[in-house]
């Protein structure tokens, strides 16, 4: 099937399955866009000669949020139980180019292809009681076993207690190219700098979204730091399959640190902006991932479909404040 009726396939599903308002995005409809700069490391420019990794403080914008559909949806799917949460990140380059991404809260997609997310999308339809139906559930896990893996560790997903603390992955793979042309295969993660201190705020067991508020209060204490880590494969891992992570004894490269000071002063205007995953420029390219290779199709008609919508209720960032 061609990738557009992929994608119009996968938000028509996604509408009727998850729901979602009126100009809004279809997903990771509530967030909180921030501002600071990125370093690069020395060794990234050595590996790569993509314009923010050649050294210097590079402007970047970064968009963290709840990864629902819907803008009301809680910050946790039980009181134990946390969802999965996005850090999209945009890079303001010095020749005026930008470069985007987008990562999540887990190292694996629970799908390898999109007929796979389509399906599985699908699978998870409430039924008249409310309530998922169980066995449609079981039913597309059995006939799609390698995604099992992945579907646990969204399950699994503690409760999150900052965005500030998470760490976030690109789950594809990617090519470092340096200027002789040579490409290096990797999959990046953003680390969190900071750690939980006895001082952190709990997460309020009365509000079902408090994580805006809890960025915005951490933020006004001082600036807080990502590690761009690039992850690369052994001989044998699968570079196009996002719903395998590789494991965690794979050798790893600093490629420089994030910092963020202070939250955007027009959250309207960032909810006009599209995070590509494969917004990537010279010096970085995209693999042959499918899942990779279909997002900025289903991203630009989201984002086509609200553009035309009228949007009457509060912005994403401003909920729950």
């Amino acid at each position: 099937m061609p990738k557009n009726d992929l994608a119009r396939s996968a938000l028509d599903t996604m509408e009727r399955v998850a729901g979602c308002l009126p100009g809004y995005r279809r997903a990771h409809s509530r967030g909180l866009a921030l501002l600071g700069n990125f370093r690069a490391s020395p060794l990234a420019a050595e590996l790569s000669c993509a314009g923010h990794f050649q050294g210097g403080e590079i402007p970047c914008l970064v968009r963290v949020s709840n990864s629902e559909g819907r803008p009301f949806a809680p910050d946790r799917v039980a009181a134990g139980q946390g969802r999965v949460m996005g850090f999209a990140i945009r890079f303001s380059l010095p020749e005026g180019k930008f470069a985007t991404w987008a990562g999540i809260n887990v190292p694996a997609f629970p799908a390898r292809t999109p007929e796979e997310f389509i399906g599985l999308t699908a699978a998870q339809k409430r039924g008249r009681n409310g309530k998922p139906n169980r066995a449609r559930l079981v039913w597309h896990l059995i006939r799609h076993l390698h995604i099992l893996a992945a579907v646990k560790r969204i399950q699994a997903l503690p409760l999150c207690e900052s965005l500030a603390l998470e760490n976030y992955y690109g789950i594809h793979t990617y090519f470092l190219v340096d200027a002789a042309g040579r490409r290096r295969p990797f999959r990046y993660q953003w680390l969190a700098a900071q750690k939980p201190s006895v001082g952190d705020d709990a997460p309020p067991l009365g509000e079902d979204r408090y994580l805006m508020d809890e960025i915005r209060r951490r933020l006004a204490r001082g600036p807080l730091a990502w590690d761009l880590v690039a992850q690369i494969p052994a001989a044998g891992d699968d570079l196009l399959n996002a719903s395998r992570a590789w494991p965690d004894d794979r050798e790893t490269i600093l490629l420089g640190r994030l910092t963020l000071d202070r939250v955007h002063p027009n959250q309207a205007e960032t909810e006009l902006m599209v995070f590509d995953p494969t917004g990537v420029v010279p010096g970085l390219e995209i693999s042959d991932d499918p899942i990779l290779t279909f997002r900025p199709v289903t991203y630009a008609l989201s984002y086509a479909r609200r553009e035309k919508e009228n949007r009457t209720a509060p912005a994403p960032a401003d909920m729950g404040q």
